[in-house]
């Protein structure tokens, strides 16, 4: 396996843990600061792809939003 390929597979593992963070966080001030640092600072590093940084916003996104409608129906 090749740096690049390892490099890539860390940071993505990295920032999977993240997110499951975020979603055991939810409510919480700040929840999704590690999530989000950890995919731009993988996009910044070149490690993951466009399509990735926006795939993994994308996510914490719909996290997001599937949160906050729990929340309008709980009210």
């Amino acid at each position: 396996m090749s740096q690049e390929l390892r490099d890539h597979h860390t940071a993505v593992n990295w920032i999977e843990g993240e997110i499951n963070n975020l979603i055991g966080n939810l409510g919480e001030k700040n929840a999704s600061a590690a999530a989000t640092s950890a995919i731009t600072l993988a996009f910044l590093l070149r490690v993951i792809s466009d399509a990735e940084h926006r795939h993994f916003r994308d996510r914490i996104d719909q996290i997001y939003a599937r949160y906050n409608a729990q929340m309008k129906g709980a009210a």
